[in-house]
């Protein structure tokens, strides 16, 4: 399960030799979802639920091939898909543990991109990884989750005379990474209702969880903070002149890509910092709550005190006869004690109600 921090924590052993598919917890046997797009500017062809071998059949073809495997692989399948597609060993190991930071790496004549598509639920981030290698003509894209993230991106290059179809690869590639960013847009609209209510409840209704859901929101806001900052670097190294296989006309693109990006990360600082507003509201509340509650009793002990001090005093075994509390025989002298006890409490809310200490 991942942790409430977004991050998954590996268990390799230190020194393990690098690309070594361990370390992570066991997935079962799930058949992963391959969908094979081949296309070039005149025709478009799709498959779905196709073999490996089919896979690198087409990688050797003249067209443009993209792959897109769902699901979690275990280490044997990873291996196997790594030899089929001349993947590299330390690109399939970030494959494996998923969940890593945003980045791109070079290797010989394939270029290997880390993007994150979290998922927010109740107050706490689950990230997840898509992983998207890339070359002279070829796209294969990995995705933790078996839903079909990437179908509107597919149906553009089914369309003729779309600039997917018309463009080289890299703008495939551009795409891919447009969408993995534009949809954080709809999940920033979840968190902003989310905080939202937060807002209302600590404001009107606070109750004994709400500091911890507060405290699960800020948490989740800074891991959040901690991808799209990993993010928008990563769109900004594919948009560099050295990146391979980029093109300068898919450069223009990458940059409105790269805004977006910015436009993420902004976002995600300000509903950071409504959180942490959020937790000094809560505070400043209950410290509030308390210090009426201590207000309250130190007025119920002030009108009290001279009560008790007059009652203290005639409640003394001091024999009248000698003359010790003559006030003991006086007439309606019951009557009496309780006039000066109506004085005394009346002028001391006259006085505390002038003072404006209530």
């Amino acid at each position: 399960m991942t942790p409430p921090d977004g991050l998954s924590h590996r268990h390799t052993a230190p020194g393990t030799a690098p690309g070594t598919l361990a370390g992570r917890a066991p997935v079962g046997e799930e058949a992963l979802d391959f969908t094979l797009v081949e296309y070039s500017q005149e025709d478009c062809e799709v498959l779905h639920e196709v073999t490996v071998d089919e896979c690198r059949f087409h990688l050797g073809t003249p067209g443009k091939t993209w792959i897109d495997v769902g699901g979690r692989a275990s280490s044997e399948m990873l291996r196997d898909l790594g030899m089929a597609f001349n993947l590299h060993p330390l690109a399939l190991e970030d494959v494996f543990h998923a969940n890593q930071r945003s980045k791109l790496d070079i290797y010989d004549g394939q270029g290997f991109i880390v993007l994150s598509d979290p998922v927010y639920e109740n107050g706490i981030l689950k990230s997840r990884q898509v992983s998207i290698f890339f070359g002279d003509n070829y796209v294969i894209s990995f995705h933790d989750h078996k839903g079909d993230i990437f179908k509107p991106v597919r149906e553009r290059v089914q369309t003729a005379g779309s600039r997917l179809r018309t463009f080289g690869i890299d703008y495939l590639v551009y795409a891919l990474i447009d969408l993995v960013i534009d949809r954080k847009f709809p999940l920033l609209e979840r968190v902003s209702a989310h905080l939202e209510e937060l807002e209302d409840e600590t404001l009107e209704k606070p109750t004994t969880g709400t500091l911890e859901r507060i405290h699960l929101a800020r948490r989740a806001m800074v891991a959040f903070h901690r991808i799209e900052w990993a993010e928008r670097e990563t769109v900004l190294a594919v948009m560099r002149p050295d990146t391979p296989f980029i093109m300068p006309e898919t450069r223009t693109y990458l940059r409105d890509c790269f805004d977006h990006a910015v436009a993420v990360l902004e976002l995600v600082e300000s509903y950071r910092d409504m959180t942490n507003g959020l937790m000094e509201v809560h505070l400043m509340q209950s410290s509030n709550r308390m210090a009426e509650v201590m207000k309250t009793l130190a007025i119920i002990t002030v009108f009290f005190m001279p009560l008790s001090f007059l009652a203290g005093i005639y409640g003394m075994n001091f024999s009248r006869e000698a003359g010790n509390m003559p006030e003991l025989g006086w007439t309606h002298g019951y009557l009496w004690f309780w006039f000066v006890a109506a004085c005394i409490v009346g002028g001391l809310y006259l006085w505390m109600k002038r003072k404006r200490w209530f």
